[in-house]
């Protein structure tokens, strides 16, 4: 018998290749599954990751998979990682990668690139990531030479985490792939593979973000204001859940009894049902009488209403980016939320402080706005319990009422259907910091498809307390082919669409009229709408998923309780609920939307909107013979009347 040589790895193949520098970092880095769509260009990329043990998540569109880790990152508190290969994928990427900046996300990007020889050319698809994501990253880099790889990527998760953290993308061509490694020339003859990478470099800490602390000076000052303070509150914003603070803030909290109102991604950080909460309906309210205003953590921005009426402040951030000059600052401190409330506990208790005299009476008076505020909410909502179809106040409490009844209130939220937007937040009572996640000051759709499959990968106790995520029907039907992602999967969430047929369906009514009248003449049937109807539970069920159509109020109980049971074993189920079209976001209320509609010839516009534009605009109405309106309530559906010019 003629014996069979044993040939060694390498001979026949490319081996070692390049990419297990790449997902020998990942997993050094503590990195445990990555999202993305495949491509030629990063075909040995995701290989060498999953032959490292690293899962791989393939999506239907690179933009999910941007969401997904977006969120990932923001349950677990470490940089999530998303890759796409180039040119398309890319491109598809970049409204995540743009939200995932905003909301000060770490998110490492890992991209393929051009060979090097074919830069500038009209090769096939062709990107370059430092054109493309200048603006939207912390940073951006081409690593053409296969020894930087160790070294760049371990410095990305290193400033990723730097405050304000946020996503670093690292582009791969392909003429570094394709170099032999071991190195045979130069820079490796002289100092080795990654001569500027240190294997664990901070030991065990290696994979933990750098942590900065206050001044002590400063610390005392800032106590001391908030003791003269009659009326202070707090505002604690996205740094105290990226610093794990929650505990400190409670403690904070009741050490001085200052009400707190928590936003964004830190919503949850002071559970909402603790006695010095503050929702930021009530916060507004309680801002114009309070004497003091302390940020922690807060990035204050549009949605914040900077440039408003603020009182003085203390601001406390872990970067001066984020310390801000929209409002008088008494006392500014650059340190991590976490260690600085540490350190003023610690001083407060040092010195046997008590709360402030009269302290009492100003959060009593703020909780009692806030209890009172949220009981009219709930009765405001059970007016429209029988509202064929279903109003979106009502299904907002429904659906909170149950996520109560069967899971503690303890479900991870993904808001992003414009309209629930609004009505949704000012029923839950979040738990814990992360709880209730959004696009930030992106403001998009479509985000809450892939947001809700990184969550549920993230958090085992999803399985027990399945995602919750809240759609409208625009970006279902721009993202949601990823549901059959979740499927596959078998990740627990429930998709909610509210279906009011498609983008910002409820200005019609109220502005341009019940047949877009105020667009003058249509040669489409629908005007800007979707088909009416659309039915997004059977597009699913096609997939395999659980789907229930939800009609009439009462059958949205029930539906739901079927698809939360569909969802604990591991079939993603999809709720499609139609909605009355005509109620609107609140934001359309606003004077700064009636701005969106004042080129709407007034003869057009609808009667609801007449009412808006005399209520919020600054016309000489008195001169055009427009006498005063009522000023409508939003909540309240528009009826044919009011539709009409």
């Amino acid at each position: 018998m003629t014996e069979v040589k044993e040939v060694p790895l390498g001979m026949r193949e490319m081996y070692p290749y390049p990419s297990m520098y790449i997902a020998e970092t990942l997993k050094e880095q503590g990195v445990e599954v990555v999202f993305g769509v495949h491509g030629g260009h990063i075909w040995q990329i995701v290989d060498a990751i999953s032959d490292a043990g690293i899962k791989v998540v393939t999506m239907r569109h690179e933009q999910s998979g941007g969401y997904a880790a977006e969120a990932y990152s923001k349950v677990t508190g470490r940089p999530a990682v998303a890759y796409a290969t180039v040119g398309p994928g890319v491109a598809n990427i970049v409204s995540a990668v743009q939200q995932a900046f905003i909301s000060c996300s770490p998110v490492i990007l890992l991209f393929g690139g051009v060979e090097i020889v074919h830069d500038r050319t009209y090769t096939i698809q062709p990107s370059y990531i430092e054109d493309l994501f200048r603006h939207i990253t912390k940073w951006t880099q081409r690593l053409v030479d296969p020894f930087t790889y160790k070294h760049f990527i371990t410095k990305a998760f290193k400033d990723s985490q730097t405050y304000p953290k946020g996503p670093i993308a690292l582009e791969f061509p392909l003429s570094g792939l394709w170099t032999p490694v071991p190195p045979k020339t130069m820079p490796g003859i002289l100092w080795g593979p990654n001569p500027l990478y240190v294997k664990e470099w901070r030991g065990a800490e290696t994979p933990d973000p750098l942590p900065p602390g206050g001044d002590p000076q400063l610390i005392e000052k800032a106590v001391k204001l908030m003791w003269e303070a009659e009326r202070p509150a707090i505002f604690a914003g996205d740094g105290v859940h990226w610093a794990q603070a929650s505990e400190e803030l409670r403690e904070f909290a009741e050490l001085t009894q200052i009400p707190v109102s928590t936003r964004r991604i830190a919503r949850g950080a002071l559970s909402d049902d603790h006695p010095l909460y503050l929702d930021s309906r009530t916060a507004r309210r309680a801002l114009r009488e309070s004497d003091l205003l302390i940020t922690i953590g807060m990035k204050v921005g549009f949605f914040d209403d900077y440039g408003g009426r603020w009182p003085r402040a203390i601001q406390i951030n872990e970067s001066a980016e984020h310390i801000w000059t929209y409002f008088r600052t008494d006392v500014a401190i650059v340190g991590s939320p976490k260690v600085v409330l540490r350190q003023m506990i610690n001083y407060i208790k040092g010195n046997k402080l008590k709360p402030a005299a009269g302290r009492e009476e100003w959060t009593q008076k703020a909780s009692a706005t806030q209890e009172s505020g949220y009981q009219a909410r709930l009765a405001k909502a059970e007016q429209y319990k029988d509202h064929k179809p279903v109003h979106f106040g009502y299904l907002a409490k429904a659906i909170w009422d149950i996520c109560e009844e069967l899971y503690g209130g303890r479900n991870r939220i993904i808001i992003d259907g414009f309209t629930i937007s609004d009505y949704m937040p000012a029923f839950i009572r979040a738990r814990y910091s992360g709880q209730v996640m959004d696009a930030s000051e992106q403001a998009g759709v479509g985000h809450g498809v892939g947001m809700a499959i990184g969550a549920a990968f993230s958090d085992p106790e999803t399985r027990k307390c399945p995602v919750l995520a809240l759609m409208g029907d625009a970006g279902m039907g721009l993202a949601g082919m990823d549901v059959e992602t979740a499927l596959r999967y078998h990740l627990p969430i429930v998709y909610v669409v509210t279906e009011n047929r498609g983008w910002m369906g409820g200005i019609k009514y109220v502005h341009y009229g019940k047949n877009w009248e105020g667009l003058g003449p249509q040669d489409r049937e629908y005007g800007e709408e979707c088909l009416p109807d659309i039915r997004y539970d059977k597009l699913s069920e096609v997939f395999g998923c659980h789907g229930e159509y939800v009609a009439e109020p009462a059958e949205i109980r029930p539906a739901l309780e079927r698809a939360f049971k569909a969802a604990e074993g591991g079939k993603t189920a999809v709720v499609n609920v139609k909605m009355d079209a005509s109620v609107s976001n609140r934001q359309c209320y606003s004077a700064t939307y009636q701005f969106c509609w004042s080129h709407i010839p007034w003869d057009r516009l609808a009667k609801r909107g007449k009412a808006l534009r005399r209520n919020m605009m600054r016309f000489p109405w008195d001169d055009a013979g427009v006498p005063a309106m009522p000023m409508p309530d939003p909540w309240e559906p528009v009826s044919e009347e009011e539709a009409i010019p």
